[in-house]
């Protein structure tokens, strides 16, 4: 099939996702063997650690707006977690940036309301309590100041903090934040208006304009209003094929929520006894993807950039195929 009908937003061309890929990939690299260059201050430590986190959510979503299967993306999502945990201990930039994940700060409010919409949207609400756990930090700016935040929050099945009815970024956000609190039959056309103003809101945000030139664009997704969607059961039908709704994460979402995925444990490090059989991977090293009975030695993988290794639970537990022989 041709990339122009897979892609799931109309800007990214071929050439393009191609190459932004291999740039973000071979950038993810490099930054992560500079982390682990104990020789290096902390601050430009920490200044890498941050880029792998923030360029491996873009590549995640570049792949999403090219067009890669959800399951594919399911799979990856807890190797951006990972990284963006593996941050936080550097976490003390001045309060103003982004990266602080303080949600005082616009570009970090959608940095972890698109990280919890994610964990959500593929599967992998395990994850949700990992995401909150990062604003303890400065936790007096990010926690009871937003009431749509702690809303969703509670609708993840967390803690809620007490909260007025108040928004921190009310541009774009007060019509999500009214969908989420209005009779059933109005909250259709409110998550629209959010959709319909979403990019303009958004002007902020590093990434704004990207695509007039493709330098730096990944793709536009208001992945907070699949959210609200999924966790609020909203009819999409008036909205669904907006340009900046990621439907197919709603549907995905939708269709698996019954299932417990990953359907199996939670990460496991190497090293560690297999705790349950069946096929894992690990982010440390390309092709890892293999079978584990049960008490198995799980090994460590010598030499990755990644880091420490982590077994992950393959959510797709089939067998590989094998290949005819007489094929050649």
């Amino acid at each position: 099939m041709a990339f122009k009908d897979v892609r799931r937003q109309r800007f990214l061309d071929e050439a393009h996702a191609k190459e932004r890929e291999e740039d973000l990939q071979d950038r993810i690299n490099d930054f992560r063997a500079e982390i682990a260059n104990t020789a290096l201050r902390e601050g430009a430590r920490g200044s890498y650690a941050w880029k792998v986190a923030s360029e491996s959510l873009e590549l995640l979503v570049l792949r999403y707006t090219a067009g890669s299967p959800i399951e594919n993306l399911s799979r990856e999502l807890p190797s951006v977690i990972e990284a963006f945990d593996r941050y936080i201990p550097f976490n003390n930039p001045p309060p103003s940036e982004a990266r602080t994940l303080t949600i005082t700060q616009i570009e970090a409010y959608v940095y972890v309301i698109w990280l919890l919409a994610l964990c959500k949207l593929l599967g992998h609400a395990e994850l949700v309590p990992k995401v909150l756990s990062w604003l303890d930090i400065a936790r007096e700016f990010s926690r009871g100041r937003d009431g749509l935040f702690e809303s969703v929050v509670e609708r993840l099945g967390q803690p809620r903090e007490a909260t007025e009815r108040v928004l921190l970024h009310p541009v774009p956000y007060k019509p999500l934040a009214k969908a989420t609190v209005a009779a059933l039959e109005d909250r259709p056309a409110l998550v629209k208006e959010f959709l319909d103003g979403w990019y303009k809101g958004m002007k902020e945000c590093y990434w704004h304009g990207t695509h007039t030139d493709q330098i730096g664009y990944f793709g536009y997704w208001a992945f907070e209003a699949a959210l609200v969607t999924v966790l609020w059961d909203i009819d999409d039908s008036s909205y669904r094929d907006h340009l900046v709704y990621p439907k197919d994460l709603a549907d995905w979402a939708r269709e698996h929520r019954a299932e417990a995925l990953p359907s199996g444990p939670n990460r496991t490090p190497g090293g560690e006894l297999c705790p349950q059989a069946g096929w894992w991977f690990t982010p440390a090293s390309k092709g890892s993807r293999r079978y584990f009975t049960q008490g198995e030695a799980m090994p460590v993988i010598q030499g990755s950039d990644y880091g420490s290794t982590f077994w992950q639970w393959d959510v797709d537990q089939s067998a590989p195929k094998l290949r005819d022989s007489g094929s050649r």
